[in-house]
């Protein structure tokens, strides 16, 4: 049912611009418009108009692509000359029997002084309709392989989305697992000194998992801006009991947000990066985490203070696979600066919603 309704929608489609073509800009070109000349127009270019795209469409959905697909120059024609002989003569029928004057009257002459009229012999016709309908067969023939074109050009298009798709899904897998290893790593740490911290950690990190594994791949997924606060909250959390240190994260964000959407799990990376390399158990140099927002934009920065022990190891894999998600995911709608200097870090990334 639906293949039926496409090629129904396909055929008025074509009809309809095949129609507007010929038959429409006719009309508009008619130097007069007096009924005589409107009812010609009509006959020769509507009715003919029709037959001529029936012509067409035949060539073009049954003739063209086996053709095409098979190579196959000796069945083409076999095919091509007797649907071209076939129309020529139906339209010469339809046309001596039904309308000789507005489509086979040539004029008239004078022979022995008398008015002989004169049409378009059978021989002529013929003639003519072997021109018109090579022109009908170039055109099916150009209708095709544009249509194969936007075809192949859908299909590419199809086979980039899932390949993007598949790359930030491998991407966002990367940032996970390696958030996940050292967040487990930080509650290790808890467990060996027996701290009182290990349950809030634990129920921390299990709503940042519940969070990350209902992300789906999709590189059209979107999630509230408020959502990945709360995210990034619960990130942080987890930092401050793994140094016991509540003054070494700041985060600031607006009391007031607009009601956007972002990538998911794209900011947590510029974090984890800070308390991987950064000194955070240090009230007087603490990681500073600031999300600002408007309706245009959103603009999210982290500073910190490198640590002497990470100073040539800044960056790595999360920064790396992040830079490769913007690039998937706001392609030409994103910015980000990251500045650093012995003793400090700072990027500053602006998404355009």
């Amino acid at each position: 049912m639906h293949s039926a309704r496409k090629h129904i929608s396909q055929f008025l489609l074509l009809l309809l611009v095949w129609m507007l073509l010929v038959y429409g800009v006719s009309l508009l070109m008619a130097t007069r418009h007096i009924p005589q000349v409107m009812w010609r127009i009509t006959i020769n270019d509507g009715l003919f108009g029709f037959l001529n795209f029936m012509q067409f469409y035949i060539y073009l959905k049954w003739i063209l692509p086996p053709f095409l697909e098979k190579k196959n120059v000796v069945k083409l024609f076999s095919w091509l000359i007797p649907i071209l002989l076939g129309f020529i003569l139906l339209k010469y029928a339809v046309a001596k029997n039904f309308f000789p004057e507005e489509t086979l009257y040539r004029g008239y002459r004078i022979e022995q002084g008398q008015r002989v009229e004169i049409y378009t012999t059978l021989q002529q016709y013929l003639v003519n309709g072997l021109w018109s309908g090579a022109i009908i067969i170039i055109a099916a023939f150009s209708a095709h392989l544009f249509m194969l074109w936007l075809d192949e050009d859908k299909r590419r298009a199809i086979l980039q989305q899932k390949q993007l798709q598949a790359e930030s899904g491998f991407l966002k897998m990367q940032l996970n697992s390696h958030f996940l290893i050292n967040s487990l790593n930080s509650i290790y740490s808890l467990a060996l000194t027996g701290s009182p911290e290990v349950v809030p950690a634990n129920k921390t990190l299990t709503n940042l998992l519940a969070y990350m594994v209902n992300q789906p791949a999709d590189i059209e997924g979107r999630e509230p801006v408020l959502a990945e606060i709360r995210y990034l909250q619960d990130f942080v959390a987890l930092q401050r009991i793994r140094t016991g240190c509540e003054q070494g994260v700041i985060f600031n964000w607006p009391a007031q947000l607009p009601d956007k959407s972002i990538a998911p799990l794209l900011l947590v990376p510029f974090v984890e990066n800070a308390f991987k390399h950064g000194i955070t158990n240090r009230p007087e140099k603490p990681v500073t985490i600031t999300l600002q927002g408007s309706e245009q934009q959103l603009v999210f920065s982290v500073h910190n203070f490198i640590s002497g022990a990470h100073h040539d190891k800044t960056g790595g894999i999360g920064l790396d696979n992040v830079r490769k998600r913007l690039q998937l995911i706001y392609p030409g709608q994103h910015q980000l600066e990251i500045t650093e200097s012995k003793a400090e870090y700072f990027i500053n990334l602006t998404v355009n919603w």
